[in-house]
C-alpha cells in the first residue's frame, strides 16, 4: 500500500446506523499517508505513525449523522496496519 492508496480510498457513508466519525477518520488517514510518504521517500526519521498505532486506533461513533461504514474502516485499518509493519521490517532491516 501507498501513501496514495490512503489518499484515494473512500467509503461508504452511514445515516441511520452506527458508523464511524468522518472527521475523525478522515484526520487519521491524512496522518497515515503523510507516514507512508516519509517511508516511500526514505524520510526514515521521525515517522509520526507506526503499525501499533493504526491497530489500536478509535474513532468514535456515530448514528444520526452522516458516518462511514464500519466494516470498510475496520477492513481498509487491518491492509494499512499491515503495510505499516511491513515498511518498518523493510526499515529495520537497512
Amino acid at each position: 500500500m501507498r501513501s496514495e492508496d490512503v489518499i484515494n480510498e473512500q467509503f461508504r457513508a452511514t445515516k441511520y446506523v452506527f458508523g464511524y466519525d468522518q472527521f475523525e477518520v478522515d484526520n487519521f488517514l491524512d496522518r497515515a499517508a503523510e507516514a507512508l510518504y516519509r517511508y516511500e521517500t526514505g524520510e526514515a526519521a521521525a515517522h509520526s505513525l507506526t503499525a501499533s498505532q493504526v491497530e489500536d486506533v478509535k474513532f468514535e461513533s456515530t448514528r444520526f449523522k452522516a458516518g462511514y461504514d464500519l466494516r470498510e474502516v475496520d477492513e481498509f485499518l487491518d491492509r494499512l496496519a499491515a503495510a505499516f509493519a511491513q515498511y518498518e521490517r523493510d526499515h529495520a532491516n537497512q
